[in-house]
């Protein structure tokens, strides 16, 4: 099931707002959370039930698991238990994941013929996987608590983030179901949280799934692609994978805060960095924390020297690459981010070893302040073409075709592929326009339908360089204006929902 459709506006969530604060009213308190665990389970199967079971599987033996931890305390045992936790879990990720990449890859390298068993992807395998390790990993190094079956599977099966994240940790989300409180009914945050949702919905279905329609096209046809083409395939899909990413994760915060949970925030306008250290502190956010913490960390992160740091930075950064899918352009954009991070660190330890031994922290904290507005906006430019470049591998179906839209983007010449974009991103609301003018004047359409394009484009920059969502949720004064002007993004939304398409991170 997705947000953005009627089933789910119209019937899901409803039944399981008036559900939830109905069984919470009465009191019935373990009641709402088997409740929420149903409606959860209703939730991620709706689509392929046949996918409930390995959900299960993993939330009881990770359950089991750690109770046997709880029962060992310490000793040898309790460290036997927890390797087996972590061959449980990566073995299931491993399987449904990256069974197939493996033997393919290996039968490239060795000429066998051993049977692909073409396996399709478990929605939000990847998510659910990593907070159930970091649970473990808590466990054993005894800095948490093993928690009730109920707590365990609401935290595990809660709808908002179960299949596209945010990566959320038990300790952040566990006590705010034993706090009796958020289990009422409160106006204002049930509003903010709406209109929260509001603006991810807008952000998604209006933007990320109109400018997916471009993208698509473009990928699809690498080798056509001209000099314009292939440069605003790049930017367009850079656009849509934020807008869809965020826009999702902003209707997962709003949704569990109209249930009152607060879950992780995932994003801070990470296209305002200035460089590609800073996009990764904000940029998928909950990913980036949990590498750093159960990865980076344990290698020794930079404690250990130079080298040993870029080594802990490509590690983390080769984990992240295939975290995402099993590919290689997945592994060469790792690496391509790896790099830029090992880069950025070794300049800006250079830069405080030549300032001698005065308070780095605060130089590092004015340093941006000092930069002239020129000087930043630089940095943030090319910040964002080294992103939207290593962004082509991400999307690219292959190394290949990746290293084909880049040659694109260095060969001079037209070859009307932008026009062409232009035209299959056409927006619905100006067919009547376009209806009109092919009978009158034809030969404007391909105008219209570019500067259309352009318009879109202003206003994703537009969106990217406000406020994020998040704040104007928590800030904005809730006056009719501003409500009417939500539910003329509700409406619209909905109304293109005709349209939809899945959500980008569903197939990570």
């Amino acid at each position: 099931m997705v947000f953005n459709s009627y089933y789910f506006l119209f019937l899901f969530l409803p039944v399981t707002l008036a559900g939830w604060y109905l069984f919470n009213k009465m009191q019935k308190f373990r009641l709402a959370q088997v409740f929420l665990i149903a409606v959860s389970l209703w939730f991620y199967g709706y689509a392929n039930p046949a996918y409930l079971p390995l959900l299960l599987i993993s939330a009881g033996g990770n359950f089991l698991i750690s109770k046997g931890m709880a029962v060992l305390e310490k000793g040898r045992g309790n460290g036997l238990l927890f390797g087996a936790g972590l061959i449980f879990n990566l073995g299931l990720l491993f399987y449904f994941k990256y069974y197939d990449f493996f033997v393919e890859n290996l039968n490239a390298a060795l000429h066998t013929d051993f049977n692909l068993k073409n396996i399709v992807l478990p929605l939000g395998i990847s998510f659910y996987t990593f907070s159930q390790i970091a649970f473990l990993t808590d466990r054993f190094r005894r800095e948490r608590e093993h928690e009730g079956l109920l707590d365990y599977l609401t935290f595990v099966t809660f709808f908002p983030y179960l299949i596209s994240g945010p990566i959320a940790f038990h300790w952040e989300i566990i006590p705010q179901f034993q706090d009796r409180e958020r289990r009422k009914f409160h106006g204002e945050s049930f509003a903010r949280g709406m209109v929260r949702f509001t603006l991810g919905l807008g952000k998604k279905v209006l933007l990320a799934d109109t400018l997916a329609k471009a993208v698509n096209f473009a990928f699809s046809n690498s080798a056509g692609l001209d000099m314009a083409g292939a440069v605003a395939a790049a930017v367009f899909y850079s656009f849509e994978l934020y807008l869809d990413f965020s826009g999702y994760c902003d209707m997962a915060a709003g949704i569990a805060q109209m249930l009152g949970i607060t879950i992780p925030e995932n994003f801070m306008s990470p296209y305002k960095s200035a460089s590609v250290k800073e996009f990764w502190r904000r940029w998928h956010m909950t990913l980036g924390r949990f590498l750093t913490r159960y990865v980076y960390i344990p290698l020794g992160g930079s404690r250990k020297g130079k080298v040993r740091t870029i080594v802990n930075t490509m590690v983390v950064f080769l984990v992240s690459g295939i975290w995402h899918g099993a590919n290689w352009t997945f592994v060469l954009w790792g690496c391509l981010h790896g790099a830029a991070v090992s880069v950025n660190s070794l300049y800006a330890g250079f830069k405080n070893k030549s300032a001698g031994k005065e308070d780095t922290k605060e130089k590092e904290a004015q340093s941006r302040e000092k930069k002239g507005k020129i000087t930043l906006r630089i940095s943030q430019a090319a910040t964002f073409l080294f992103v939207c470049l290593a962004f082509v591998f991400f999307r690219a179906d292959s190394v290949s075709q990746g290293f084909e839209i880049l040659k694109a983007m260095v060969t001079p010449g037209l070859n009307g592929s932008l026009t062409a974009m232009a035209q299959v991103m056409e927006p619905v609301e100006i067919y009547i326009i376009t209806k009109a003018l092919s009978m009158v004047l034809p030969g404007l359409i391909p105008v219209v339908d570019v500067a259309v394009m352009a318009l879109i484009t202003v206003i994703c920059i537009v969106v990217l360089a406000g406020k994020r969502a998040q704040l104007i949720a928590q800030e904005a004064t809730l006056t009719s204006r501003f409500t009417w002007g939500l539910v003329i993004i509700l409406v619209w939304s909905v109304l293109s929902f005709s349209g939809v398409s899945t959500f980008l991170y569903f197939n990570f």
